[in-house]
């Protein structure tokens, strides 16, 4: 019984990090069992040649088609989001999304300094 239930309690994800993956993403695609297919932006910039390029154009239209081709193989795609891109992202057809940490860390260390410099 634990085996079973486990089994239908793990989500599978697999991580599309690279652009060798991006080229073969029909084949993947065929795996089955897979809950997530999950399109890394940094990694997959850095494999373009393009280190830090993660919110470029070019990567931005790799993220998009693979997302795209995630979601018309019937599978749920997923990428890294942002406040702002979220839109966007639901709007190609991603249902699975991660967000940084870092703004909502920026903005309650900025929440902080605000009160200090009030109560001064």
């Amino acid at each position: 019984d634990y085996l079973n239930k486990a089994n239908d309690q793990t989500m599978s994800i697999i991580l599309i990090e690279d652009i060798v993956a991006v080229n073969n993403l029909d084949e993947i695609l065929e795996v089955n069992n897979i809950d997530i297919f999950y399109v890394a932006p940094g990694d997959l910039a850095q494999s373009m040649g393009l280190t830090g390029g993660a919110g470029s154009p070019k990567v931005n239209n790799v993220v998009d088609g693979a997302l795209k081709k995630i979601t018309a193989a019937g599978k749920t795609a997923g990428t890294l989001v942002s406040e702002n891109t979220l839109p966007h992202y639901i709007d190609v057809g991603a249902r699975f999304f991660s967000f940084s940490w870092l703004p909502w860390l920026s903005d309650g260390a900025e929440g902080i300094l605000e009160a200090v410099e009030a109560a001064s």
